[in-house]
C-alpha cells in the first residue's frame, strides 16, 4: 500500500512540473494550445453553431480571404483584438456583433471599470481577461 501511494504522489508531483514548465517556457506552443482548446470548448458549449477556426494562420497572425486583403470578420473587434482571439483559435465572425447593456456591466464587473473602458477603446485583453470574461456573452 505504501508503494502504491509513492507512485501516486511522484505521479502528481511529475504533472505538477510539467505544467509549470508548460507555464513558463511554453514548449511547442503548448501553452496557447491549451488556452486555445479551453477558450473554444466554451464557445462551442455558449453559441449555437460555433466552429472553431482552422489552426492554419499566415506568418503576420491575420486570417485573409482569396485575395489576401484583410477581412474585417466582426465591427465589434479591432485588427489587433481580433489577431489575438484568432491566435487563440476563435473564429471571430461567429462572436456577437453587438453588445447589450447587460454584457456591458458584466464585463465591469469581472475586468473593473478603467480596464473595460481601456477594452472598449481598442485595447487587447489578456488571455486571463478572456476566461474571467467569458461568461459575459450569454
Amino acid at each position: 500500500m505504501k508503494k502504491v501511494i509513492q507512485i501516486l504522489i511522484i505521479i502528481i508531483l511529475v504533472l505538477i512540473l510539467s505544467l509549470i514548465i508548460i507555464a513558463v517556457f511554453n514548449p511547442f506552443n503548448l501553452r496557447t494550445k491549451m488556452i486555445a482548446s479551453m477558450i473554444n470548448s466554451y464557445l462551442s458549449s455558449t453559441i449555437e453553431g460555433y466552429e472553431p477556426l482552422d489552426t492554419s494562420i499566415d506568418s503576420s497572425g491575420i486570417y485573409k480571404d482569396n485575395a489576401g486583403v484583410t477581412v474585417d470578420k466582426n465591427p465589434m473587434l479591432n485588427e489587433e483584438q481580433e489577431k489575438v482571439l484568432e491566435s487563440y483559435g476563435v473564429d471571430v465572425s461567429q462572436l456577437p456583433s453587438s453588445v447589450s447593456s447587460e454584457m456591458k456591466d458584466c464585463l465591469v464587473e469581472k475586468v473593473g471599470t478603467s480596464r473595460a473602458q481601456e477594452i472598449v477603446n481598442g485595447a487587447t485583453p489578456s488571455a486571463m481577461e478572456i476566461f474571467k470574461a467569458k461568461s459575459c456573452l450569454n
